[in-house]
């Protein structure tokens, strides 16, 4: 895994800045004001010059808020000129719903979206350059993965590649999808048991490499099912995937952490994340149907969402040496951000006649949750450069 540890002083930040400091803010953002932005324009409140249709939102959420997060938690302290660079890279992308339809040639179009997530995933997989131990291949691989994934699926957005037998930003979540598990399969267990022994508990909870491979094959067949061979393969492998995630979970001593608001979160996640593999894999074989993408936000608002808001609160808290937030805010943000989900996902199921309303309830949850997020990341991302 990438060493992170190092913080930048007051005396280099003129020169070097960590990235999360402006790509944390930048995705806290971005979140709550696509879900408005695209609520408004599906209900014909607002009207953009481009095309923001629910490809439209589903891209954003996943090239510019996964991808900032990713970018973030992934890269280092770079010169103030090339993280600016980037970050204006992250930004013109976003702006392009702003452009009159066809108002770039398509391949234009397509470099202004892609240079900022294939340029993250490249440098992200430049992190894992150092592989020591074989268990640890999946990781630059994963992002070579999300690199060519992103180029393909923008490519396609753009017009320069016919479209899949699945939607592209769909295919483009579960990558991303497979990244947080893979990470998070790392980082959760080692979390849990430090928030266990700070009560004097000592468990083990031992990472299983033969896990983690059939993990990373079964999702990748799955992307490829979806996208070339039909929902039937892709069924199966969406089961079978969210079969092995709950096995590995199933010694993560999730019912101890619930104390810790840094730690129960990612739990949380990753139970979303086996609830989407299922229901989607349920709905790739015809068992049940969600309205409104239902079953995909468990998968990405439910899995994505969840452990990227943990994380980056997370992240923040031990880069920054900031005191201990309050538990309550803590623990609020995430059962806000818990019944915006189950909002999102469930509405369509449960009362389709009220769909509209709800989903604007749940992005009224969804935005309130992250605005509790940012009010804790951004003033501590400039507060002192970072020192204790």
């Amino acid at each position: 895994m990438p060493n992170r540890s190092r913080r930048a002083s007051p005396a280099d930040a003129g020169r070097r800045v960590e990235a999360w400091r402006l790509f944390f803010p930048s995705a806290l953002v971005l979140a709550p004001a696509n879900v408005l932005l695209w609520l408004a324009a599906r209900d014909g409140i607002i009207a953009l010059p481009g095309a923001a249709s629910a490809g439209w939102h589903g891209g954003e959420m996943i090239f510019g808020y996964g991808f900032a997060v990713m970018a973030g938690y992934l890269l280092p302290a770079l010169p103030v000129p090339w993280l600016l660079a980037l970050w204006t890279l992250w930004l013109a992308g976003r702006l392009l719903v702003l452009l009159p339809l066809a108002a770039l040639p398509a391949p234009v179009e397509f470099l202004v979206a892609a240079v900022f997530p294939v340029a993250v995933a490249i440098l992200g997989a430049g992190r894992f350059g150092a592989i020591k131990r074989l268990r640890n291949l999946p990781f630059p691989l994963v992002m070579v993965a999300l690199a060519l994934t992103a180029a393909a699926v923008l490519a396609v957005q753009a017009g320069l590649l016919p479209h899949p037998l699945r939607s592209p930003a769909v295919l483009a979540a579960t990558i991303v999808a497979l990244l947080i598990m893979l990470m998070g399969g790392r980082l959760v267990p080692t979390a849990t048991v430090g928030a266990l022994r700070a009560r004097g508990l000592v468990v083990r909870i031992v990472v299983r490499p033969a896990i983690e491979l059939t993990l990373f094959v079964l999702l990748l067949a799955w992307v490829l099912s979806d996208a070339f061979l039909g929902p039937v393969p892709a069924g199966f492998l969406a089961l079978a995937a969210g079969a092995t995630l709950a096995v590995a979970m199933s010694h993560w001593h999730l019912g101890r952490t619930l104390h810790d608001p840094l730690v129960w979160p990612l739990h949380a996640g990753f139970v979303w994340l086996v609830a989407g593999c299922a229901l989607l894999g349920l709905e790739r074989l015809g068992v049940i149907t969600l309205q409104g993408a239902g079953a995909l936000h468990a998968l990405t608002a439910g899995g994505i969402g969840t452990v990227t808001l943990a994380m980056m609160v997370r992240v923040t808290r031990y880069r920054t040496g900031m005191p201990r937030w309050s538990p309550l805010v803590l623990h609020g943000m995430q059962l806000v951000l818990a019944l915006a989900v189950l909002l999102r996902v469930g509405s369509g199921w449960v009362a389709p006649a009220q769909l509209t309303p709800l989903l604007w309830l749940s992005a009224t949850c969804w935005t309130a949750a992250y605005l509790l997020g940012a009010g804790l990341v951004i003033p501590a991302a400039w507060r002192n450069g970072g020192q204790r």
